[in-house]
Order: structure tokens, then sequence, then C-alpha cells
């Protein structure tokens, strides 16, 4: 099957999935192709996973592509909901992997009560299938909706989450919510660096604010769902704070739902050396060096 690599309109991109969480493409094949479209610092940032870092640490030293050990943690704040990127993070920390695995697991029970709900409806799904849809990674709705659209239930996974699993449907049921502060504080115990992902989607700058006040450094201001008048925005609000400013595409790869190319969200190179100076720096504190291939 050919892949579509698209054309990098960036050096970096530090925001970018594999099949440890619900990427289309493992984390070896998906450095390969940053290698292929002179992508040169690639953030791995699965859900809720580290088990993707060693497979594309090997693949960056093999390619000639930096790759930033990360990890996304979707968090509940108030009324928002609050993803928890962690750079730089020690993918051998035992309390960070305490919190995942613990993630994880909660995942795994959410899927099988979803299963359930659909099954009520008259949609029969195979817990197996959609752990093997999963391929041994953290499960998630996407892997659900991906069963509906192999059983014909659908025509999409966007129809699955409309329909069926969004929230607010027949068939949604909600995740565990931790907390920002509690995200951050794991993966500042791995010695990483917690940054608030596409801050847009919180939408209200006082419920950025008051997460910054719980352990947030940085903002990524470059995403795909930000136009240029939010991402000048959010690169404002984090020099007024004094906080990092990060970017990348949230790319799943080219057979997801909403397929990203690599590196097709333009981050500026400036970037990058502002944020590895940083982790050099917590690093050079607490004694130990930025992970980082």
């Amino acid at each position: 099957m050919s892949i579509d690599l698209g054309r990098a309109v960036s050096r970096i991109d530090l925001h970018v999935h594999t099949t440890a969480s619900d990427g289309t493409l493992g984390p070896s094949e998906t450095i390969a192709i940053a290698s292929q479209t002179r992508v040169e610092v690639v953030g791995l940032a699965d859900h809720d996973t580290l088990d993707g870092i060693e497979a594309a640490l090997s693949a960056g030293r093999q390619h000639g592509v930096t790759v930033v050990p990360g990890v996304e943690i979707n968090t509940d704040y108030g009324p928002a909901e609050a993803h928890v990127l962690g750079y730089f993070v020690d993918h051998a920390s035992p309390q960070l992997n305490e919190v995942l695995q613990d993630i994880r697991r909660r995942r795994l029970e959410r899927a099988r009560e979803i299963i359930a709900r659909l099954d009520r409806l008259g949609l029969r799904l195979e817990e197996r299938r959609v752990l093997e849809l999963a391929a041994g990674g953290s499960v998630g709705r996407p892997h659900v909706a991906r069963a509906l659209v192999e059983a014909g239930y659908v025509s999409s996974g966007g129809e699955a989450f409309t329909r069926y699993i969004g929230r607010g449907r027949p068939a949604y049921v909600p995740r565990y919510r931790l907390t920002p502060q509690a995200a951050a504080a794991a993966i500042h115990a791995a010695g990483g660096i917690a940054v608030l992902a596409h801050p847009a989607k919180v939408g209200d700058d006082l419920l950025i604010e008051s997460l910054i006040e719980q352990g947030i450094e940085g903002l990524e201001a470059f995403h795909p769902d930000h136009g240029q008048a939010q991402s000048r925005h959010y690169v404002a609000l984090a020099r007024q704070r004094g906080l990092l400013v990060t970017g990348g595409t949230d790319s799943h790869g080219p057979h997801s739902e909403r397929p990203v190319a690599i590196g097709a969200v333009a981050v500026p190179q400036w970037v990058w050396p502002t944020l590895l100076e940083y982790a050099s720096g917590a690093a050079r504190r607490s004694g130990a060096r930025p992970r980082r291939g």
C-alpha cells in the first residue's frame, strides 16, 4: 500500500502519535517517514503510554532524526478537557508509568462498557476485535469507531462519534477524570516538561491562566486547529507569562480519520532551540541529562 507522505513545511513537529496509542503507523515507520519528508525533530506524544518511545529513539538514531520522548495525558478541568503534553520524560520512570498504567486500565474498562452499551443498541462488536485494532496500544474510542466502521454500522469514524460514542450520545461513557495538576506532577517526576496541548480547545484564557498555576510550563501555540490569529495570541500569552512555546501536527498517520502529514504545520525554527535550552537547564538543575535521540 502506498502512503502519501505529504510535503513538510516545517523541520519541527513536536506532536505525533503512533500505533502505541491511536495512530495508524508504528513508531519506527513514523520516524522513517519524518526522515523522508526532511523533518528533523519529532516529539512522540502517544496518549497515556510510553510504549513507543524505545522503538522511536532507535529509528531516530538510524535515520538521523531527533526524537523527543513524550506523552499526551488527557485530563479534565472544570467544564473543559485539557490535554497535557510531557516532553523529555524518562520513559523508565516508575511514577509516570504507574500513573499511565492506571489510566490504560481505566481506558480498557471504559471501552468494555461502551461495547456493552452498543450491544444494547443492537450494534454487536467483539471486544477481541477492538483490542486487535488497538494492536497492543492504549485502547480508546477511535478503536471502537474503527470496529463500528469495519462491521458496517457506520460509514466513517466521524459518524461513529456523532451517532453513538461521542459525548452525549447513547453509548458514550465518561472517562476517568485525572486532573491537569496530577498529570503535570507525574511528568515532572519523570524529569519532563508539561505543556498544554492545543489551548484553543480549552478556549478560555482564564482557565488557561489557572492551568499555568497548576504546573503548565508551555503552550502549544502552533496546531492544525489554530488559525494564525490564535497562534499569535498564544505566543503572546506564553511570552507574557514566561512560558515555552511548542507546536506540531497532532498527526495520527495517513490512514486516520483526519490525516495530517508529519511536518505539515509551520512551527518556527526558534521553538526547538528554546525548548532544548530549557530542558537542558532543567536537567542541569536536577543533575540529569535530557533524554533525546
